[in-house]
């Protein structure tokens, strides 16, 4: 039967050289940018993506980045590859609320029916969180676990991954958080901050600070509230300062706790936009 296999997408955060160390199979979201489309990948960043932007607006384009899932021939090439070793796979994806990814994967999935054992997984998290679940899987995978097993495990680790951030780019969450056209721009004339948190893998606005160093204090107090921590992501761009504050902070709060320093991924910063700080907990499960 061969050992489980396992699949995500490009939001995923792994530890370099994961990947290839296990076989992990990382399926590209698509990216829109002015009408021109760009896999995630290595070579494709953030800031890049925030570069292209402006590019199009510079010439009346004013549409925000979109993030498409790969096509259903993708990964259905990426199922049956791996089913040439294995007849169990794993897919483990991006927040269904943020990516077509899951959506795609599932379709996939039961067309493939019947030829091979594949189990899709809605994350509800993003980046850090959704790597975490894929290196758990992982570990899972190579002590022996059977697909049920791996898939059991996975779906009990979801609910307790959190993830908040402060993202400044209010006009981008117009369309990931509801944030009202004359709340983005009183907000933005107001240096105002906006803190979200991840629920049911959707994004929900919460609360408004205006400075970088409220912002800390917010994270550094919505990571320190949980009785136990088993990890930590922290993610940020254009926060530098107050990212390494934080990351100090945490360091000091939670001795023994791994406080990782996370990319941050353009199938995210499509939906939060430039100048963003956010953290995202693993809850040790008791």
């Amino acid at each position: 039967m061969g050992k489980v296999r396992i699949v995500t997408d490009s939001n995923a955060f792994l530890p370099p050289g994961m990947q290839e160390q296990y076989g992990i199979k990382v399926v590209p979201h698509r990216v829109k940018v002015g009408g021109t489309f760009h896999d995630e990948d290595s070579n494709f960043s953030s800031d890049e993506l925030f570069a292209l932007y402006q590019q199009s607006m510079s010439v009346g384009i004013e549409r925000l980045p979109e993030i498409e899932p790969a096509d259903i021939n993708t990964m259905l090439d990426v199922y049956q590859e791996l089913g040439k070793e294995t007849e169990q796979i794993v897919s483990i994806h991006m927040s269904g609320e943020l990516s077509g990814m899951w959506q795609q994967a599932r379709r996939a999935a039961e067309m493939l029916k019947g030829r091979y054992s594949i189990r899709v997984i809605d994350s509800k998290s993003t980046s850090f969180g959704l790597g975490l679940l894929v290196r758990k899987a992982v570990q899972a995978a190579e002590e022996g676990a059977d697909i049920n097993d791996v898939a059991r495990m996975i779906n009990g680790v979801v609910p307790h991954l959190y993830f908040t951030v402060f993202a400044e780019s209010l006009n981008y969450l117009e369309r990931s958080a509801q944030l009202g056209p004359s709340q983005s721009l009183l907000g933005t004339m107001l240096g105002i901050k906006a803190m979200l948190m991840m629920e049911d893998g959707r994004l929900v606005p919460l609360e408004k600070v205006q400075t970088r160093d409220e912002v800390v204090d917010k994270l550094h107090e919505f990571v320190v509230e949980f009785a136990d921590v088993e990890a930590v992501g922290v993610l940020q761009h254009h926060y530098d300062k107050s990212f390494s504050h934080l990351v100090e902070r945490l360091t000091d709060s939670l001795p023994g706790v791994a406080i990782e320093q996370v990319n941050y991924p353009p199938s995210l910063a499509a939906y939060l936009g430039p100048n963003a700080v956010g953290v995202i907990v693993n809850e040790g499960v008791f």
